[in-house]
């Protein structure tokens, strides 16, 4: 619960500082920042971070674009 307080408020954080200062640049839904943020919460640091980079990575000109939401965590059965 703290993990993903903590979380939502560097989301919050980021949103109020340095985004005005960069402008909408992403060309996902949802942004990359909130992609950080739920794949952080849903998958934990290691993993979250992880899919967060690959995400950043993803999020240029000559990538793709629209919905890429967030994967759920996979279950053992």
């Amino acid at each position: 619960m703290i993990y993903e307080r903590c979380v939502r408020g560097a989301l919050k954080a980021y949103k109020w500082t340095l985004s005005p200062l960069i402008g909408r640049q992403c060309r996902y839904a949802p942004s990359c920042s909130e992609y950080a943020a739920q794949a952080l919460i849903e998958h934990g640091p290691a993993v979250g971070t992880w899919m967060s980079i690959r995400r950043v990575c993803r999020c240029n000109p000559l990538g793709g674009s629209g919905y890429d939401p967030v994967p759920s965590r996979k279950t053992k059965s």
